[in-house]
């Protein structure tokens, strides 16, 4: 029996509910690096909450390989070639074929390892174990379709420019990587001409080294230390399992709220060395979720209300995701009198979206900061102040009707 009236409105014991395991995770689990001790007993900690109201036996911590230093900790390596191709340049222009072979690599290397998230460099680096926790809740009738709600529990490295300069990131990570393809396009010209006779200048190469004071920051990208990660995005595990909690709890005082739609429950580990565990999850489970009519409903991250919106697109737009699965999400979102948008993905980004998406399954992502750089003032994104003092409670609460409402939406479509 389906019984959509037993299904509790959102209120303020939800948003502290959500507030409170974010905190006990936060606090409980510091350094929740993926592939560390703490993102393990994390994910534990998770599967045990999940545990309490997804259908028995259908909760599992489901091991990954990764190689969770892979995406970031190559880039100093990149200066140090950068210089050494240059000073090639410099001292041995005879060698221009070199310092192009060079450059040209690893170019590549910081679009398809940084960039795309490919898996190019991850062999280079020790392999470890990722868990994602998922769980379900059935219908009471046929299942015709199934809900995901997704979030990451792993945590960022601490950005050094990020965090104390944070105005200065996009425009430094640009201009770096600018040089980087101008010193690739003068060594291949370089090489061209030694192809005529002609040896390029020295005053050439000397201009690529004082452009290479750009490229040294790529240096200083990442500390060693773990961000506290509750917005980005330990709150988004706590929105799905509040939303879990207001479904299961109906169902085992034994009224289902749910018809025809199987919800299940998601945390991914490793969201933040590269999508890690969402790829390995999405291509694990890859033939039940074209079986079944899948909407994945991911969220990262949360911070402000007024900054809600749903992606058509993600990892820097180069993969589409549901622009009507997205346009929903917002006409529920003005239903319930929240201004929502749909937006691209700021240059850069990637969640843990871009799996489902790059797999052709429908997928949308809440995110909840602005992508603005010029309102970076007191951005906590990917520092040691992600903490749950800087989420706001109306951005939890909004978040939490707008997923209520679109279960309750699709599940009344079939």
């Amino acid at each position: 029996m389906s019984d959509r009236t037993m299904i509790p409105e959102i209120g303020p014991q939800q948003v502290k509910d959500a507030f409170t395991f974010t905190d006990e995770v936060v606090e409980g689990y510091p350094g929740r690096l993926a592939g560390s001790e703490a993102c393990r007993k994390a994910a534990e900690r998770i599967k045990a909450e999940f545990e309490r109201f997804c259908d028995a036996g259908t909760v599992k911590a489901e091991q990954c390989d990764i190689h969770p230093q892979s995406l970031v900790k190559f880039v100093p390596a990149l200066v140090v070639l950068y210089y050494a191709c240059i000073l090639l340049l410099y001292f041995m222009p005879a060698l221009a074929w070199v310092s192009f072979a060079g450059l040209a690599l690893g170019l590549f290397a910081y679009y398809g390892q940084a960039v795309r998230q490919w898996l190019l460099l991850d062999p280079l680096f020790p392999k470890k174990k990722g868990y994602n926790v998922y769980g379900s809740i059935e219908p009471s009738g046929e299942v015709k379709q199934q809900v995901i709600l997704s979030g990451h529990h792993d945590a960022a490295y601490v950005f050094q420019i990020r965090a104390y300069l944070p105005k200065l990131y996009a425009p430094l990570r640009t201009i770096g990587a600018l040089v980087l393809v101008i010193a690739v396009l003068v060594s291949l010209v370089a090489a061209i001409l030694l192809c005529f006779g002609i040896t390029l200048s020295q005053w050439v190469a000397l201009v690529l080294l004082i452009l290479g004071i750009f490229v040294l920051p790529f240096l200083f990208l990442t500390t060693n230390a773990a961000s506290p990660a509750a917005g980005d995005d330990m709150m988004a595990v706590a929105i799905a399992a509040g939303i879990g909690k207001l479904f299961g709890d109906v169902k085992r005082a034994g009224s289902n709220p749910l018809k025809h739609t199987r919800l299940i429950l998601l945390s991914f580990d490793a969201e933040e060395c590269g999508l890690r565990g969402s790829h390995a999850w999405v291509k694990r489970h890859l033939a039940e979720l074209r079986a079944t009519k899948t909407f994945a409903f991911n969220m990262d991250p949360i911070y402000k209300f007024k900054y809600i919106e749903f992606y058509d697109a993600d990892l820097s737009g180069k993969v589409k995701l549901s622009k009507e699965m997205a346009q929903e999400c917002v006409d529920i979102a003005a239903a319930l009198g929240y201004k929502a948008y749909i937006a691209p993905p700021r240059r850069g980004s990637a969640t843990d979206t871009a799996s489902y998406g790059a797999a052709g399954i429908e997928a949308t992502n809440l995110h909840a900061m602005s992508s603005k750089e010029s309102d970076l003032a007191g951005w906590v994104y990917h520092t040691r102040n992600d903490i749950s003092k800087y989420i706001e409670p109306q951005v939890v609460e909004a978040s939490l009707k707008i997923v209520r409402g679109y279960i309750l939406r699709k599940d009344a479509d079939v």
